[in-house]
């Protein structure tokens, strides 16, 4: 490692930030550190004694993430990449490449269809009611533990797996547990308690395929278990990586996401007014929201499969590629006044869900959820705000995620 640190410094000496990836200094001012990445080419830090490349503009971002050749997401595991196994050996979605990768994305997009979407959106807009209704009964309440997150618990668990209280409890647990892997030192393993709570999802993904292959539904997990493409079918490791990504990757996501949401409309009460005097801007807000605060700061690692360059920085083969989709969404070549935040701005081509082979194949799931968690909750309480208007977020969460640790807020 140190050799390839010695010949990218001999190179371009000048290209290297001093940058602690997900330190508190870093995160103090986060969005004019991504405004920073998204005008300068791709740079180097030093992660544990690793040499990454970080890219910030909207071109590069989108070269990286569009070219699979060049930049693979398959991480080799040896010395140095435990951090980036993120999910204790489970492959997802987001970190396969090729027909591998279509022919999942072909056999799961029926149980994410405009029509599944349908059948899901009574029950999760009987989720958010009982939710609004504690809150009710609060006046004073945290935007992130009372409401983010429990929207997707109720949603994801309650609605679409159709999960008890006791599996739940257990998915909710490795969903807290996960950002420890990402903080895994060079040579160390993982957590005990991490593997602990996999095994325990392990056996509780089990124990519901079981289930409903023996009584199906219409459920996501049904919908999974039937899925076919001619012949073609999940195998059971694949369904246990599927279920794992959704409850738990999926889980966290759109969580942070919706956070995102509140923090910035509840931050600008002016675009908040525009909200409450005309509702059909909800669509659009959750697009803007979304650009202006996705909830994540970093995608999945890719690594470089030859010698290549991105936007004239030189990138060797084998280097890990780190593409920061929030920052793109702040190139101003792309969001002119990307720091403004503006409802009505009706943002194209955003970064927030992918892009590409690697778009989220749950987006219209996390779309749905948010514009009725938006609508129900501005409809319910007009005048809810923030509880200190000059309130500032601080974040926890895995390296690159930017989750809200709370959000206190009242009712009016």
């Amino acid at each position: 490692m140190s050799v390839l640190l010695d010949a990218l410094a001999e190179r371009d000496p000048e290209n290297f930030e001093n940058l602690e990836l997900g330190s508190d200094d870093m995160l103090a001012d986060v969005q004019q550190t991504l405004a920073g990445w998204a005008t300068r080419r791709p740079f180097y830090v030093v992660d544990d004694g690793m040499p990454l490349a970080i890219c910030g503009r909207y071109a590069d971002v989108h070269e990286v993430l569009m070219d699979t050749k060049r930049f693979s997401t398959l991480i080799p595991k040896k010395v140095g990449h435990e951090k980036f196994d993120k999910f204790v050996g489970v492959q997802t979605l987001a970190q396969m490449d090729g027909e591998a990768h279509m022919r999942m994305r072909r056999l799961m997009n029926p149980a994410f269809s405009p029509k599944a979407m349908l059948r899901l959106e009574a029950g999760v807009g009987r989720v958010i009611d009982g939710m609004l209704d504690d809150i009710e009964r609060k006046r004073r309440f945290d935007g992130m533990a009372d409401y983010a997150n429990r929207l997707l618990d109720g949603a994801l668990l309650t609605v679409m797996l159709r999960l008890e209280e006791e599996q739940r409890s257990i998915f909710r647990r490795m969903h807290e547990l996960i950002p420890l892997t990402t903080r895994v030192k060079a040579g160390e393993s993982v957590p005990d308690v991490v593997v602990q709570a996999f095994d325990a999802a392990r056996r509780t993904i089990q124990a519901v395929v079981d289930e409903r292959r023996a009584n199906p539904g219409e459920d996501f997990i049904s919908d999974l278990l039937a899925a076919s493409d001619g012949d073609d079918r999940f195998s059971d490791k694949e369904v246990f990586d599927v279920l794992f990504t959704v409850c738990v990757a999926a889980l966290s996501g759109t969580a942070r996401a919706m956070g995102g949401v509140l923090y910035s409309l509840y931050c600008h009460p002016d675009q908040l007014e525009e909200l409450r005097r005309d509702l059909t801007l909800v669509p659009l807000a959750i697009e803007e929201c979304v650009r202006y605060h996705r909830g994540g700061y970093l995608l999945f690692p890719r690594i470089a499969t030859e010698d290549t360059e991105i936007g004239g920085t030189f990138i060797p083969e084998g280097m890990i590629v780190r593409v920061s989709q929030q920052a793109a969404n702040y190139d101003p070549t792309m969001f002119p006044d990307p720091l403004r935040f503006d409802v009505r701005r009706d943002p194209k081509r955003i970064m927030s869900f992918g892009m590409g082979p690697h778009q989220c194949v749950g987006n219209r799931l996390a779309r749905m959820a948010m514009q009725q968690a938006l609508t129900k909750l501005v409809e319910r309480f007009p005048d809810a705000r923030l509880e200190d208007g000059q309130f500032r977020a601080r974040y926890g969460g895995a390296i690159g995620e930017l989750k809200i640790l709370e959000l206190p807020m009242v009712t009016g």
